[in-house]
């Protein structure tokens, strides 16, 4: 495999490219690219004198933003239905954890990062990155509850589509319950996930079913 160093100016974002990050993670991301720079290069193909980016869309607007020379690519000549295959398996294809060992892991880490840092890169919670941490491989079923909980604290991720009105609609709403969000307790650092949990509490806990 061969790594090429190709201008920003001749990359180009896929059209039908799927992916989406929502705001909480794009910081992450931006936060690890700024601290350790591309280390992952960019898939891309050749297309109409340029090079359309096949997998790593999202790292490629930042760097973009960040103004870099040039970007790390892995160049590989595909058509568009093999394109888009490759594209999704390397956005779909992802192992799981051995806990313990991520314990063990995230143990070494915290002890020599802050964890407001290592909070900044990773999409964890205070509370999940704690519990995540405590693991060993002392007691399994200890570490499933744990595991368990940890899950429930974790940030997820939903990504909603809306007409421009219905858009409108949306960002008043949530414009306005922000003040509120400051004056709760919670763990999530997203202050608009926040806000729109307390719109849709505040609408199960007033409206009643029909």
């Amino acid at each position: 495999m061969k790594i090429v160093e190709i201008s920003p100016d001749q990359l180009h974002e896929a059209p039908w490219n799927p992916n989406q990050m929502d705001e909480s993670m794009q910081e992450r991301l931006k936060e690890s690219l700024v601290r350790y720079g591309l280390v992952e290069p960019l898939v891309v193909r050749p297309k109409n004198g340029a090079y359309e980016v096949l997998s790593g869309n999202q790292r490629f607007r930042i760097i973009s933003d960040l103004k870099s020379q040039t970007v790390p690519c892995v160049v590989v000549n595909l058509n568009d239905d093999e394109a888009m295959l490759l594209a999704q398996a390397l956005n779909g294809l992802r192992g799981e954890d051995d806990l313990a060992l991520k314990g063990e892991l995230l143990r070494s880490i915290l002890a020599s990062i802050p964890e407001n840092e290592v909070l900044s890169l990773l999409p964890e919670t205070a509370y999940s990155l704690r519990t995540l941490s405590s693991f060993t491989h002392t007691d399994i079923a200890q570490h499933l509850e744990a595991w368990e909980q940890a899950q429930a604290a974790k940030l997820k991720h939903m990504q909603l589509q809306f007409t421009y009105k219905q858009l409108e609609l949306v960002e008043e709403a949530v414009s306005r319950i922000l003040p509120r969000v400051k004056d709760d307790s919670f763990d999530n650092p997203n202050t608009r996930g926040n806000a729109v949990y307390l719109l849709c509490r505040f609408y199960l806990e007033n409206v009643k079913e029909e």
